[in-house]
């Protein structure tokens, strides 16, 4: 199986109507049969990352959409999430900051839409609303099913670890019980999403993230029935991320960094830094919108490598502590060396579940590491 793998301008959309493709939903036909070998088929996929970028740019720009029971899908419970989260000074377990909120300035970066479409926003929405009955909150259910939906769809048309469990597992027949069914349901789910005025999504200007979904999603499962279910498959189990852009993506980023702030490359140059990056033994991109999947940092800045005065230092400190409510009293008779510790008695309610979960999780990673009954 043979396939060309495009995000969504709409220069790609003219190419597609020029091979006779049919990309309005419901029923799609993102193939067409090879030049060479009529018999062959070629099947064209847009970039499951860039359709999370447009998502979210769609549901940040209409504000609303609907579902099919008529329930509204409100960005704006993702904004009050991190106004609450700014004002508490603590995070509900999620990213959430003003870069995913002020989105725009940094559109072409996935690592903000996964964050902000992602499961563990929706889970602190949830919070708010059914543990904290905040008012502000209020009706999120179906904005917070949304987010766990997509969340879930981008796991399976990105998986790229062959160990991995849950929705980000690869394909194989020992989970197709899983992932097939959420697939089914997945397509129905996004054919029902309608604007705030009922017209269907993937009828109105910000189709192409719906179209785009819908179309890898047939393809990737067109792709596991062909290569790992057929008799005599030449895969055991798929991953979805190998039909990204990311890989080409990642090294055309590596030659733009070849250049360095030329631009504006020659012929001559390009030529030369392709042939220097196929003779390492791994690519190294540039400063593009693909994220580094390792986190290990090699240097650490301290405030006294970076010429931090003693003054500044104390500003900081009391800064961090007003927000954190931590700010430092005179110790009384009965005090040892906790003076600083925070009046619990007034922390909030939201600040004491977020303590509590935190205490928890420490004492869960120390029983793994003690194992002296007297601790």
């Amino acid at each position: 199986m043979l396939s060309v793998t495009c995000d969504g301008p709409s220069c790609n959309f003219s190419m597609m109507h020029a091979l006779n493709l049919k990309i309005e939903p419901p029923n799609m036909k993102c193939w067409f049969p090879h030049p060479a070998d009529a018999s062959v088929r070629v099947n064209v996929i847009l970039d499951a990352c860039h359709m999370l970028k447009l998502m979210r740019n769609c549901l940040a720009s209409y504000g609303v959409l609907k579902d099919d029971n008529s329930d509204k899908i409100n960005w704006n419970y993702i904004e009050q999430l991190h106004k609450l989260q700014e004002r508490e000074g603590l995070r509900l377990g999620n990213k959430l900051k003003s870069t995913h909120i002020m989105w725009q300035k940094q559109k072409m970066k996935v690592n903000l839409a996964a964050q902000t479409l992602s499961a563990s926003v929706a889970d602190a929405i949830e919070f708010c609303n059914v543990h904290r009955k905040l008012f502000q909150f209020s009706g999120s259910e179906a904005t917070v099913h949304f987010l766990r939906f997509i969340d879930r769809l981008f796991d399976v048309l990105n998986s790229r670890n062959p160990v991995a469990k849950g929705y980000k597992a690869s394909m194989k027949p020992s989970n197709e019980c899983v992932w097939r069914p959420f697939l089914e349901e997945a397509k129905q789910y996004l054919l029902k999403l309608t604007d705030d005025k009922g017209l269907p999504m993937y009828t109105t200007k910000r189709r192409t993230a719906f179209v785009g979904l819908l179309c890898t999603t047939d393809f990737i499962v067109a792709v596991y029935n062909d290569l790992v279910a057929a008799a005599n498959a030449p895969l055991k189990y798929l991953l979805t991320y190998k039909v990204s852009q990311d890989h080409l993506e990642l090294f055309f980023g590596a030659v733009r960094a070849s250049c360095g702030s030329n631009n504006n490359p020659t012929v001559r140059q390009f030529v030369a830094a392709y042939k220097w990056l196929l003779m390492r033994h791994n690519v190294q991109g540039g400063l593009g919108n693909c994220s580094v999947q390792d986190g290990t940092s090699l240097l650490s800045v301290t405030a006294d490598s970076i010429g931090v005065s003693d003054a500044q230092q104390d500003t900081l400190g009391l800064s961090v502590a007003r927000m954190y409510d931590l700010q430092s009293r005179p110790p009384v008779s009965t005090d040892h060396d906790y003076a600083d510790v925070p009046n619990t008695a007034m922390l909030s309610q939201y600040k004491k579940a977020i303590i509590t979960y935190m205490a928890g999780y420490v004492v869960k990673m120390v029983k793994r590491k003690i194992s002296c009954n007297d601790c």
